[in-house]
């Protein structure tokens, strides 16, 4: 079936705002692209900016999904952790425009950077924090760990290798399987790390 028009933008918009931000692409560029009317943009969305904001809400959602199947569950804090991994890994398979968003949005803010991205990093990151308290409380994790710094760099064991994929692809190519596998060993060497082996 034939996409329709507002899927046509979603979708030029995605690659365009990727590649150029949102102050780098004309609302003509996008028409064109898409090969419809400029004025079916503010039709659908309202304005250029209103398109960048769906399209966002559209990369950034999966996360919410990803932190809803692991928040509340009756598991312990490190089969959270571990949840947490393998859904980074199936997000960033099925959002493939995610990571270009997010390093835009870090290096060049937009009025969208408050709303969007710092909402969704913030809600990972007090996730994060509060599993690791829950594994220090019940004895899984030691006593001593800061968990504000672990919290951060559990995220960014998890996220640098999908911001650099661009570049070891060129060199190491790999799949979404290799990807799953690379999040997992890295999250076990973390659980290596925060674990207590009875001596605390």
């Amino acid at each position: 079936m034939e996409k329709d028009t507002r899927e046509k933008l979603m979708e030029t918009g995605e690659r365009l705002f990727s590649e150029k931000g949102l102050s780098g692409v004309s609302i003509r560029e996008l028409a064109r692209e898409a090969g419809a009317n400029s004025a079916l943009i503010s039709y659908h969305f309202g304005s250029k900016e209103g398109l960048y904001s769906a399209i966002l809400e559209k990369q950034f959602s999966p996360i919410n999904a990803l932190l809803d199947s692991v928040s509340g569950t009756e598991i312990s804090p490190t089969e959270k952790i571990l949840t947490y991994a393998r859904c980074v890994a199936k997000v960033h398979g099925t959002v493939p425009f995610l990571t270009k968003f997010l390093i835009g949005e870090i290096i060049n803010p937009s009025r969208f950077f408050e709303p969007f991205i710092q909402k969704y990093i913030h809600r990972i990151y007090n996730f994060l924090v509060e599993t690791l308290r829950e594994g220090i409380r019940c004895g899984e994790f030691r006593k001593n760990i800061d968990v504000n710094t672990a919290a951060l760099a559990l995220a960014g064991m998890m996220n640098f290798y999908f911001i650099t994929r661009p570049i070891s692809q060129r060199f190491v190519p790999g799949d979404s399987e290799q990807d799953k596998e690379f999040v997992m060993k890295a999250v076990e060497i973390f659980l290596n790390g925060v674990a207590n082996y009875g001596n605390e």
